[in-house]
């Protein structure tokens, strides 16, 4: 359901979702609906159990997201090459804001 609704946004700024446990699935289709997301340009998505899929998938769309500057992914067991891959997806450092990873 939240992912519908971010695909239909055309509002909402920012969004708080840690710890409510979206695991894997979640990860994924939060990642999906951001493709189509024009608003949203900061995310908690803290302490979700996404997971490394989960992670990747949202790395992926970012690279083709230019509204989003704030991203917290900590506390979602990310191993050190995710992080890595996820910066450089995100291009954090090139004027794309910040990217919380760390456990």
């Amino acid at each position: 359901m939240l992912a519908e609704t971010l695909r239909l946004n055309s509002a909402l700024t920012s969004i708080e979702v840690s710890k409510n446990g979206l695991g894997e699935g979640g990860g994924r289709a939060l990642a999906e609906a951001l493709r189509l997301n024009t608003t949203l340009a900061s995310m908690n998505h803290s302490y979700n159990d996404l997971g490394e899929g989960g992670a990747q998938a949202l790395g992926e769309t970012l690279r083709l997201n230019s509204t989003v500057t704030w991203l917290d992914l900590r506390g979602n067991g990310l191993g050190k090459e995710v992080r890595s891959v996820l910066r450089q997806d995100w291009g954090e450092g090139e004027g794309n804001g910040h990217l919380h990873t760390h456990c």
